[in-house]
């Protein structure tokens, strides 16, 4: 789905200015933000934790759901990889985390039987449902009918046993809209919700997963990959993910998963800028599509090279910078005062590589 536009932007200026912007930023939070502002407060967190509290919004969900038994076949790859992955994504960033007030599975919640979800497992289910997902998205778009399936059994199992704990650490779907609902603002200053994440077992795998899923997106695009016909898909995806965990883990090896919230707004970053076009064009044929409308031409006029060039660097910046004010916050709560510079350089590093890889990678097309 969706083409690729030239940008008319060097990217050697592109990578200097990125880097520069970095530093700066750096640098000047080194000097003029020496303590921690944003603190985890359980008042906050409750909010936007308890966005659906109760049954208020199982009309809406029951809505959603007979509306999921009239859509045509022909529909489907377009509702769930356009509207569904990415325009949920989207609305999420702007509303908070509105997948929680739409998931048609939340409605066996009355009745489920209420046992106490494993804290051990944490996160890790929902990062597992995401890798899957996103194998179907990227490899094998052809098993988008069984995954469905499969997503919909296991969620009205687990939400049948464990009730709205289920989706709230182990649906992949509801996990991935929460974090990226952190980031609105209108729900309260989002460097606070930011920290308030809830540090449990798989969240930093569940980031990597939209990290390096997006990144192997573009990498699969390019001639270079194209050239290693010998490798499957599936391994490029389950490295790009592997090098996105193994170079937050070897950089913050001394917080754990304390500074993973900082890559959430990298992760939104990415998510407008690689799928900006995507969303804009394929949005509308998924429209017309869902309408029964046949022979629909989208609109591309705000998809010209410019407007592409102008939406991604802005997006990949700005999350990048938001995600360095997050880091350098909780970091000077993490660490000695003796150690607030320097035991962030391995973090500047890796928010460096990762803004020079996001950035050539969709230049690399």
């Amino acid at each position: 789905m969706g083409d690729r536009h030239d940008l008319p932007l060097p990217l050697d200026l592109v990578l200097q200015g990125a880097a520069v912007a970095l530093l700066a930023s750096f640098l000047g939070l080194g000097v003029l933000w020496t303590k921690p502002r944003f603190r985890p407060q359980p008042r906050f967190q409750s909010s936007i934790e308890r966005v659906a509290p109760g049954d208020r919004w199982w009309p809406l969900r029951l809505a959603v759901a007979v509306g999921l038994v009239f859509v045509p076949a022909q529909a489907w790859p377009h509702l769930v990889f356009v509207l569904g992955w990415v325009g949920v994504a989207v609305l999420s960033m702007a509303f908070g985390p509105v997948w929680r007030l739409l998931n048609p599975l939340r409605l066996v919640v009355p009745v489920s039987l209420g046992r106490a979800y494993p804290a051990w497992l944490g996160y890790w289910p929902a990062a597992g449902g995401l890798l899957v997902f996103t194998w179907v998205e990227l490899v094998e778009p052809g098993a988008l009918g069984w995954f469905l399936a499969g997503y919909a059994l296991v969620g009205v199992v687990g939400g049948l046993v464990y009730g709205a704990a289920w989706f709230e650490h182990a649906d992949g779907f509801e996990v991935y809209s929460s974090l990226l609902g952190r980031l609105s603002p209108l729900r309260g200053n989002p460097f606070r919700a930011l920290v308030a994440t809830p540090v449990k077992p798989g969240l930093v795998a569940v980031v990597s997963v939209c990290l390096g899923s997006t990144a192997f997106d573009s990498i699969g695009s390019t001639p270079s990959w194209a050239r290693l016909a010998v490798v499957p898909d599936w391994v490029g995806l389950v490295g790009a993910v592997l090098v996105v965990a193994g170079s937050y883990l070897l950089a913050c090896r001394a917080f754990g998963a304390e500074l993973a919230h900082s890559l959430i707004p990298i992760v939104a970053g990415y998510v407008v800028a690689h799928y900006f076009s995507l969303l804009v064009v394929e949005g509308q044929r998924a429209v017309a599509l869902l309408l029964g409308v046949e022979g629909f031409t989208p609109s591309e006029a705000l998809v010209a090279p410019v407007v592409v060039a102008s939406v991604q660097i802005g997006a990949v910046l700005a999350g990048h910078l938001v995600a360095v004010v997050s880091a350098h916050d909780r970091s000077l709560a993490l660490l000695p005062v003796e150690r607030h510079l320097t035991g962030q350089v391995p973090l500047l590093l890796l928010m460096v590589g990762y803004t020079a890889g996001g950035l050539a990678l969709l230049f690399a097309g």
